[in-house]
Order: structure tokens, then sequence, then C-alpha cells
């Protein structure tokens, strides 16, 4: 018997905004100490060493129904999703959304989850 899982998915994906790419300003360099002990081989000059993330992750985002989401506009029918279970709920993060911030995590009935992209 196939069973079918309220598919939710984070709101976060009523925020969405285009991801400036192109020209995409990046925090500030830290200074490279030069006494800093790198292995052979590293070249220490191709390492992003800042003084903030490149990218914010997503802390507890809260979630919706996709269908509700959808409905509203905020998801496109054809918008790629990432999805998990957490918490024993089936849920979903926006990939684009995602491919921006590459961590997303938080915790579900007092399960902890965590995602990648």
């Amino acid at each position: 018997m196939a069973r079918t899982r309220l598919l939710e998915i984070a709101t976060i994906a009523a925020g969405l905004a285009a991801v400036p790419l192109a020209g995409q300003v990046s925090p500030p360099r830290a200074e490279i100490d030069p006494e800093l002990p790198v292995q052979p081989g590293f070249d220490i000059e191709r390492a992003y060493i800042g003084r903030a993330p490149l990218f914010q992750p997503l802390h507890d985002p809260s979630f919706t129904s996709l269908g509700e989401a959808r409905r509203g506009g905020r998801v496109a029918e054809d918008s790629p999703i990432l999805v998990f279970e957490a918490g024993g709920r089936t849920l979903s993060l926006v990939t684009a959304q995602m491919s921006y911030h590459h961590v997303a995590q938080g915790e579900i009935a007092g399960e902890p989850w965590m995602v990648t992209f």
C-alpha cells in the first residue's frame, strides 16, 4: 500500500530574490600570517581566508506546505527542490536558494537536522 506524506517547503522560499552572481562583493580577506604552517603543495594564495563567511547558513527556517507555497506564487511548479526527512516530517528546500546558502540546519521534534548543497 502506497503511503503519501505531506511535503512541506521552507518558507524561506517566500523571500526568494535574485542572488547577485556577477560583480558580487566578497567580504574582506584576512591578512595571511607569513608564518602560518601549511602542508607542502598547498597554495595558500588560492585559499579564501576571510573575516566573515561568504555565505550565511539558514538557521531554523520555518516551513509551510509546498502546495500553499505554489498557490501563493512563491515556488514555481518546475522549481527544483531538495527533499529530506527530519523529526518524522518530509521537508524540502528550494535548490536555487540552497545554491547560495549551501547549508540549512535546525531542529524538529527534538531531532537536529542539517542539509548541505
